[in-house]
């Protein structure tokens, strides 16, 4: 499910960096917005659209709510199809989470209980936001910090079967995955050996922090060695899949940014050029 128009390394393209990528056109091949920002209008949207003129785009939500168990938001969905059909993202991507309840909005992404019942719930709240935009979207995984007892899989097999069920793309953030074997004593390679590799259509990496003992995925950190170890074994498996550095708090400069999108697009390149014989410079 690689898209056309995302390859290579991306990065995630924040509020605070607009006017310089606008001025100054860096050599990335795509970026990444979270699109919620984006759908009210005005100089933002202004701008994203001058963006998306050079760059193709990928729209990540974080407010869609596709595990909750309230009727998905009927004019969310018209202003993110809006958009999606004014700028046709690359790809389209959500968490496999809730973050409403009763009426309440939790500034979380909340996992729910691994279980047959919710994976039929997720995938056909999936499959209705699918038919509205006309095109496949992907599911997160998440970064959690507790474990329900109701749970009857593994997240591996959770995903797995949602992606089957919903026919969907998977987004596999590695740095999640990273926390939830630190925190939870999850295995991450087999985690990843549970997914549908071929439905995998993005790449996060991300930071973390630590806190009393636990990391916390703050997106505000360089990305770890654990976590470039693991991005360099997945490209050993599948090197096509567009892969983003994601930063979100502390946000350093376009530069430091660069940094790590060239470690990145150096993996990228190498375990490509093993795939056709090519050998990198």
């Amino acid at each position: 499910m690689t898209a056309i128009g995302c390859k290579g390394v991306g990065l995630g393209l924040r509020s605070p960096h607009l006017r310089e990528v606008i001025r100054d056109t860096p050599d990335v091949p795509w970026f990444e917005v979270h699109i919620c920002n984006y759908m009210g209008g005005g100089l933002s949207r202004a701008l994203l659209a001058q963006i998306s003129e050079r760059y193709p785009l990928s729209f990540h939500g974080v407010n869609l709510n596709l595990a909750g168990v309230e009727p998905l938001d009927e004019g969310y969905l018209k202003r993110l199809k809006a958009a999606v059909d004014e700028f046709n993202p690359a790809l389209v991507s959500e968490h496999a989470c809730f973050n409403t309840h009763q009426g309440q909005f939790f500034h979380d992404l909340m996992p729910v209980p691994f279980t047959d019942e919710a994976v039929f719930h997720l995938a056909g709240r999936v499959a209705q936001v699918q038919e509205l935009l006309g095109r496949p979207i992907l599911i997160e995984n998440l970064s959690r910090y507790f474990t329900y007892d109701q749970s009857e899989m593994s997240e591996g097999r959770f995903m797995a079967a949602v992606c089957e069920e919903a026919d969907c793309g998977l987004l596999l953030d590695l740095n999640n995955a990273y926390v939830n074997q630190v925190n939870l004593g999850e295995d991450l390679n087999q985690f990843i050996a549970e997914l549908p590799l071929e439905r995998v259509g993005e790449i996060h990496l991300a930071g973390f922090t630590e806190q009393n003992g636990m990391l916390i995925d703050t997106h505000g950190a360089p990305i770890c060695d654990a976590v470039w170890k693991a991005y360099k074994d997945f490209c050993e498996l599948r090197a096509d899949v567009p892969c983003l550095i994601e930063w979100d708090n502390n946000l350093p400069s376009l530069q430091t940014l660069m940094q790590q999108r060239d470690v990145a697009q150096g993996i990228f390149d190498e375990a490509s050029g093993k795939l056709t014989g090519v050998v990198s410079a």
